[in-house]
C-alpha cells in the first residue's frame, strides 16, 4: 500500500507503459500462420492435432449441425442466451447510425454506414459470452457472413450445445473448431472450408494476439489486446461491502498472471481487506499483479487513472459523485458506477471486447460502428472551391492534379 503521494515516477511508469510483450510469442506463431497460408485445411487438421489433442473429423460446424447440436442445450441455458443477446441487441441497436447527407446547390455529399460484408470472430475456447457480445453487435450492424472460430473442447463434442445455440441467434454461417492460431490465419488466408473475411474480431491469450499482429498486415483486426485490467476506485461513502469490492477486482485478476489490478481508496481498513483476500485466494489460484494506493480524496485520483487508461474503471461512492467523477475519466475501456465489472462482463448489454495496454487512449469499445465502413459519394463541385485546391496542387508540385482542376474552372468550350 501507498499514499498517491508517495508514487514514484518510476511507480506510475509501471502502471502507465505496460507493454504486450508481444515479440517473444510472434516467432512461435509465424509458422503457424504460414502453414495454415500454405496447406490451409491440412494445417489446421495438423495443428489443432497437435496442439489442441483433438483430431477432427470435419473442419466446420455449418448451419445444419449447428441447429442439430443446439437442441441439444438446456432450456435453461437457451433462456439465458436468448436474454442477452436481446439485451446486447438492443443496447447497440441505440448507437446505429443514419446515412448523412449534405445537399448544396452545386455539390451532393452524401456518407453511407454499411456494414462490413464478412467478419470473423475468434471465441476463446468455451466462451460463450464472447460469441454473445462480437456475434449479437455483428448482427445489428448487419454483417452479411458471421465466421466464428473456436478452439474444440474435447474429441467427443467439438463445441457445446449452448455455444451452438448461440452461434446459431447470432445468425452465424459457421463455426470452425480449430486451433486458436490456425484459426485466425484461416480468416485472414481462407481455406477451403473457411472463407477468408474482411476483418477479424475477438479477444485471447498472448499467442492469439500475436496471430492477430502477424495476420493484420492482410485483414483488419478490432485491435491487438494485452492482458485484462481494472482500476477500483472505493471511497469511503461508499455503501458496498468492503467483502464484495475485493471480489470485483480479484474476479478480474483471475484473467491470469499478467493481469493487472490498481485498488484506489480513500479506506486504508478497505486496502488492507482487499491485500488480505489477495494473499489468500493467491494460494490455490494464479492470480495477476494487485497495487493498493491511498487517498485523501477519490478525485485526487482521476489524474492517475486518465494516465493508466485503463481497461476497466469501477467507481463505489455516493451516486452523484461517483457520476461526477465518472464524467471526468477520459481514457478507460469503460466505466461502471456502483456496478461490478463482472455484471459488464456478461450481462448490461455493453461488448466486453475492450482495449488495454494503454490503448483506452485512443479507442474504447467495441460497437456496431467497428462491424461498418463509411463510403462517401460526392456528386458535383463548387467552383468557388477550385481556387483553393489549385492552390495545394501548385504548392505540392502536382501538375496534373492542378490541370485537371484547371480544366474545371475554365471548361473548354469545344465538344
Amino acid at each position: 500500500m501507498k499514499h498517491i503521494s508517495e508514487l514514484s515516477p518510476e511507480d506510475i511508469a509501471r502502471l502507465r507503459e505496460r507493454s504486450l510483450e508481444i515479440d517473444k510469442y510472434v516467432d512461435k506463431v509465424k509458422p503457424i500462420i504460414d502453414e495454415v497460408r500454405d496447406r490451409r485445411d491440412s494445417a489446421l487438421v495438423e495443428y489443432t492435432a497437435r496442439i489442441d489433442g483433438v483430431s477432427l473429423r470435419e473442419v466446420i460446424l455449418d448451419s445444419h449441425a449447428l441447429r442439430d447440436l443446439a437442441s441439444e442445450a438446456t432450456r435453461e441455458e437457451r433462456e439465458a442466451v436468448d436474454q442477452l443477446v436481446r439485451r446486447v441487441t438492443e443496447v447497440n441497436r441505440s448507437l446505429l447510425p443514419r446515412t448523412k447527407r449534405i445537399v448544396e446547390s452545386d455539390n451532393i455529399i452524401e456518407f453511407r454506414f454499411l456494414p462490413i460484408e464478412k467478419i470473423g470472430i475468434y471465441v476463446p475456447r468455451g466462451y460463450v459470452s464472447t460469441l454473445i457480445m462480437l456475434g449479437a453487435i455483428a448482427k445489428v450492424a448487419g454483417c452479411r457472413d458471421i465466421v466464428v472460430t473456436t478452439p474444440p473442447i474435447s474429441q467427443d463434442r467439438v463445441i457445446s450445445p449452448v455455444m451452438a445455440y448461440a452461434a446459431v441467434r447470432v445468425g452465424a454461417s459457421m463455426v470452425a473448431t480449430v486451433n486458436g492460431v490456425a484459426g485466425i490465419a484461416a480468416l485472414a488466408f481462407g481455406t477451403e472450408t473457411i472463407p477468408r473475411v474482411h476483418k477479424v474480431f475477438g479477444p485471447g491469450n498472448m499467442y492469439i494476439q500475436a496471430a492477430k499482429y502477424l495476420v493484420s498486415r492482410y485483414v483488419d483486426v478490432d485491435g491487438i489486446e494485452g492482458p485484462t485490467e481494472i482500476v477500483l476506485l472505493v471511497g469511503k461513502d461508499s455503501e458496498e461491502s468492503y467483502s464484495n469490492l475485493s471480489l470485483d477486482v480479484l474476479a478480474e485478476l483471475e484473467h491470469g498472471r499478467a493481469s493487472m489490478g490498481v485498488v484506489i481508496s480513500e479506506s486504508k481498513e478497505f486496502l488492507r481487506l482487499v491485500e488480505q483476500m489477495y494473499e489468500e485466494h493467491s494460494r490455490t489460484r494464479t492470480l495477476g499483479e494487485l497495487y493498493t494506493i491511498l487517498v485523501e480524496k477519490l478525485e485526487d485520483s482521476v489524474d492517475l487513472v486518465n494516465e493508466i487508461a485503463p481497461e476497466h474503471v469501477e467507481i463505489y461512492s455516493s451516486s452523484l459523485r461517483a457520476r461526477r467523477i465518472a464524467r471526468s475519466i477520459v481514457n478507460a475501456g469503460v466505466v461502471s458506477v456502483n456496478t461490478p465489472c463482472t455484471y459488464l462482463d456478461y450481462c448490461s448489454g455493453i461488448c466486453h471486447v475492450l482495449p488495454t495496454s494503454g490503448f483506452a487512449r485512443g479507442r474504447g469499445c467495441i460497437t456496431p460502428l467497428d462491424f461498418m465502413k463509411v463510403v462517401p459519394i460526392s456528386e458535383g463541385y463548387s467552383r468557388d472551391l477550385l481556387d483553393a485546391g489549385i492552390i495545394l496542387a501548385k504548392l505540392e508540385n502536382m501538375y496534373l492534379h492542378l490541370e485537371s482542376l484547371r480544366a474545371r474552372k475554365c471548361p473548354s468550350t469545344s465538344s
